[in-house]
């Protein structure tokens, strides 16, 4: 157990390099983002879905919900979910990024957290009553081993104008997203539920705002040489651009995992 408050479960073989996951620049820029509360609409939409879904588990189980947030980052969605208004719940958060990791602990003691891959899930079979996946990859396979039958998945991803004027800074061409439904091949284990959208223009006129948005998305992989330079000049002609996230839920169906 670290001081922290955090285990760290991903072993050698489950690493992709040494460090795998969001690095430390990534999971500070991130943090000061969204303190900004410039996603606070987002993570409101999801808290709401969540409480939901905990309320139903909870009057399903008799007992306290388990959410699990897989792929939670420095923990801002797992605090927002576990103070919503809503029944009481037990609330755990997994990411294979250590650094994110360890903040999402430090600023939650109310929470259980893990380095851990989404892929290798260490929790029980059938143990999760809400399962919450934040524009992270969607393990169908394992989601369906640890949700409960009757229990919810809440995927969350980008919508097809999603962050558009961000990726024509860094692309030469650059596309909407292809949407896709993130279970789409699990049907076998869960149904769809509902979707709903939060859907808003964003403006930024703050250099170090907008290089901390850019810096937390993918997007910086694939960045030219000159992409501050091409942020901090769009941020001073007044930076335009739109989020658009689709939040879908999912009902596990009946049955055990096999």
């Amino acid at each position: 157990m670290a001081r922290q408050g955090y285990v760290n479960l991903l072993v050698a073989g489950q690493r992709r390099s040494r460090e795998p996951g969001d690095s430390k620049e990534m999971v500070e820029a991130r943090r000061r983002w969204l303190a900004t509360g410039r996603y606070d609409r987002v993570s409101n939409l999801v808290s709401h879905v969540v409480s939901r879904a905990a309320f139903a588990a909870a009057e399903r189980i008799g007992g306290l919900p388990l959410i699990l947030d897989v792929g939670c980052g420095e923990g801002y969605y797992t605090r927002r979910i576990a103070g919503a208004d809503g029944p009481d719940v037990s609330v755990a958060g997994i990411d294979v990024s250590k650094p994110a990791v360890s903040r999402a602990a430090a600023a939650h003691g109310g929470g259980w957290y893990a380095v851990a891959s989404a892929a290798d899930l260490p929790l029980a079979d059938a143990s999760v009553d809400v399962a919450v996946d934040i524009f992270g990859p969607v393990m169908a396979d394992e989601l369906a081993r640890v949700v409960r039958p009757g229990g919810t998945v809440v995927a969350v991803h980008p919508g097809s104008r999603h962050l558009g004027a961000l990726r024509a800074l860094v692309y030469a061409e650059s596309r909407p997203h292809e949407v896709k439904d993130p279970l789409r091949a699990a049907s076998a284990w869960f149904a769809p539920a509902g979707s709903a959208t939060a859907t808003f223009p964003l403006m930024i006129d703050d250099a170090d705002a907008l290089v901390d948005l850019f810096t937390m998305t993918p997007y910086r992989w694939h960045a030219p040489p000159d992409i501050e330079d091409r942020l901090r000049a769009a941020a001073g002609a007044g930076f335009e651009t739109e989020v658009d996230v689709v939040l879908t839920s999912y009902v596990r169906a009946p049955g055990p995992y096999t």
